[in-house]
């Protein structure tokens, strides 16, 4: 007897030296894996929390007590996770407390806070994680359909069902039951990001076990191919071009809601949803897109922020911009100026939200309203690209050249005017002659960027910027020293006895010049964006030969009224106008070099008025206050000083023609 208690004690040593070796890598499983995989753990827990909590509680009572218990236990396991890996943050990571954000959530929760609210906390303390230990938030690379179904098939199916809907015999003997991938109450919050997380790491009190043995790749594959298993109509052709890390973290709900802001048709909207999930992850749409390109790049800059790079996000906000949006403004410009406008604002906030040191969330949710800008963008383009015909194209062409060629018509009308007046007549040939010239090097640039070399988007706003500036100085010493002289006489005086001819004729060309040239060459871009869309050539050369007319006719009209005017009161209005361009040059110079990251902005909180050169930043706006001021100051100098005696002997005001 004694043998076989002493036998018995022998076996329950050996079963229990054996739970122990067995139970070690279970417990490293649960407390040793990597700083990395407790964090993406993490990441999984914080993403179930936000998702699921608005079903657990409603305006302050508990409407799921199981699901409410649920969210408290994740939140504790999550409170040991940040515990644990906060000393294992990367020393050059951005300083922050998981344990805090944590214990923010956990505390909302316990205060039955509203949806949002818990939302927002998660996703703050989501985005400090993954940017801390750089954790993708997409795959690597496009995912692999046929890989994706064969992985659902043999893993999935026994409890999901072929077509995800959780109605299999098995499914109905667990508790809770495996979620149907058809409820939209499911699949409207659902995203591959979060699917490809509980394929890691499972969900704590149900049947769905961990799949660690899947790679990174595989997860993905199964998680995209999860999410497209609802969309079973014909995928819509001419969809919006998303980034493939945007399609990784979206949902069909936030998805849905931004394709029906932007324009597309109801009854388009899940056809269209239905190519974003069962094409276009599958497909390297961004080659054939600049806009895609933006959406990268602008991906990009929300991942820089995560890992607390502020400088890679700014330099990857302004390559959106420069490389993405600047190659179709042109056209998006001949189609919907209004949506331009507003790109161009969001972009500038951006870069203003990143000076005034705004947190990642913020900025993200800035990102985001910018992407949902460019989604409209690009749905303008298709439309416009398929009510394309003879007469739309020549009424665009047309649109062009009186658009972008009325400022400069105006300017070479007021100089001609003036040279007649001020008696300089033998000197319009200068006017036209820096007119001519540009439009000659404006061709010459458009045969250069078809065929020789490629104007990057950061060329074209640092061209446009530079001659708008230069532009600008010209117009001032011309129209400042007319707004200085109170009376026609003086002014005829002064331009007689201290500007030299010489010096007038370089003058006159330099405006004419430098005005037209700029205009030339955003012209040419519209007119590369015309001729890139299959437009008809001919029907572009109608448009603008009938939009040339309409400007020979403002400068004739223009010129025309001068010799019948008072020269007093056309001096005037030409000053004022000259002026008032160089206020508008100022502008649209400092706000193109802004764009292309030259010079700072910072941003205030008005509307852009591009057609008059306005744009909401401190720099163009004190640039074109000090322009203003100085105007006013003229004004009041000739409004204090004596009135001007008659002309010295021997010099004849020129009289008005008429």
């Amino acid at each position: 007897m004694i043998f076989i208690f002493a036998r018995l004690r022998s076996l329950v040593a050996l079963l229990a030296a054996a739970l122990v070796v067995v139970a070690a890598p279970l417990a490293r499983a649960d407390y040793g894996d990597p700083p990395e995989v407790e964090a993406q753990r993490l990441v999984h827990v914080l993403g179930y929390v936000g998702a699921d909590y608005g079903g657990a509680v409603d305006h302050g009572a508990i409407t799921n007590q199981g699901e409410y218990d649920e969210q408290l236990s994740l939140l504790d396991d999550g409170a040991k996770i940040a515990g644990r890996i906060q000393p294992a943050l990367p020393a050059d990571a951005p300083r922050v407390d998981l344990p805090s954000l944590v214990g923010k959530v956990r505390t909302l929760v316990d205060k039955k806070a509203p949806a949002s609210e818990v939302t927002a906390a998660t996703l703050d303390a989501r985005t400090a994680i993954l940017g801390a230990f750089r954790l993708a938030e997409a795959p690597a690379a496009a995912p692999n359909a046929e890989r994706g179904r064969a992985i659902f098939q043999k893993h999935c199916t026994e409890c999901h069902g072929e077509q995800g809907r959780g109605d299999t015999p098995k499914a109905a003997t667990l508790n809770p039951r495996p979620a149907n991938f058809w409820d939209p109450d499911v699949a409207d919050g659902m995203t591959p990001f979060r699917v490809a997380s509980t394929v890691r790491f499972g969900v704590q009190g149900t049947a769905m076990v961990p799949f660690s043995q899947l790679s990174e790749a595989e997860r993905w594959d199964v998680a995209f191919y999860v999410v497209s298993l609802r969309h079973t109509e014909a995928p819509a052709d001419g969809s919006p071009t998303y980034a493939l890390g945007e399609l990784a973290t979206r949902s069909d709900g936030s998805l849905r809601e931004e394709l029906l802001s932007a324009g597309i048709a109801q009854d388009r909207v899940s056809a269209t949803l239905a190519d974003l999930r069962k094409r276009a992850p599958y497909e390297d749409r961004a080659a054939r897109s600049p806009l895609a390109l933006a959406r990268a790049k602008l991906d990009r800059a929300r991942v820089a922020l995560q890992r607390g790079d502020r400088e890679g996000a700014k330099g990857q906000i302004i390559d959106s911009y420069l490389e993405g949006v600047e190659p179709v403004e042109a056209q998006l410009k001949s189609m919907d100026a209004g949506v331009v406008a507003r790109i161009e604002d969001h972009y500038m906030g951006l870069r203003a939200a990143l000076d005034r040191g705004e947190t990642p969330a913020e900025l993200n949710a800035s990102i985001s309203r910018t992407l949902a800008e460019l989604t409209a963008a690009e749905s303008r383009l298709k439309e416009g690209a398929k009510r394309t015909s003879f007469v739309s194209t020549a009424i665009s062409s047309g649109g062009i050249v009186v658009r972008e060629g009325v400022e400069a018509a105006l300017l070479v009308a007021a100089l001609l005017g003036l040279a007649a007046q001020a008696g300089h007549g033998d000197k319009k040939r200068y006017v036209h002659a820096g007119w001519a010239v540009a439009i000659v090097l404006g061709m010459l640039t458009f045969l250069l960027s078809l065929r020789l070399v490629t104007i990057s988007g950061a060329k074209r706003e640092l061209i446009e910027g530079v001659t708008a500036l230069l532009a600008t100085a010209v117009l001032f010493y011309v129209s400042y020293s007319l707004l200085a002289k109170r009376e026609v006489q003086r002014w005829m005086r002064f331009l007689k006895e201290h500007i030299s001819p010489r010096k007038a004729a370089l003058s006159l060309f330099g405006v004419s010049f430098l005005a037209a040239y700029r205009e030339a060459f955003e012209t040419v871009l519209f007119y590369q964006a015309l001729l890139a869309s299959d437009a008809s050539s001919l029907a572009a050369v109608v448009g603008a030969a009938v939009g040339a007319v309409v400007l020979v006719i403002i400068v004739s009209a223009y010129t025309r009224a001068g010799r019948f005017a008072p020269p007093q009161v056309f001096f005037r209005i030409s000053s004022y106008l000259l002026y008032g361009l160089a206020v508008v040059f100022i502008g649209q110079g400092l706000s193109a070099l802004q764009m292309a990251g030259v010079v700072p902005a910072h941003r205030v909180g008005l509307p852009s008025v591009p057609v008059v050169g306005f744009y909401p930043t401190l720099e163009t706006i004190t640039a074109q206050l000090i322009l203003l001021a100085l105007a006013v100051g003229a004004y009041v100098w000739n409004k204090r000083s004596p009135a001007a005696g008659p002309p010295p002997r021997g010099a004849t005001p020129a009289p008005a023609k008429g």
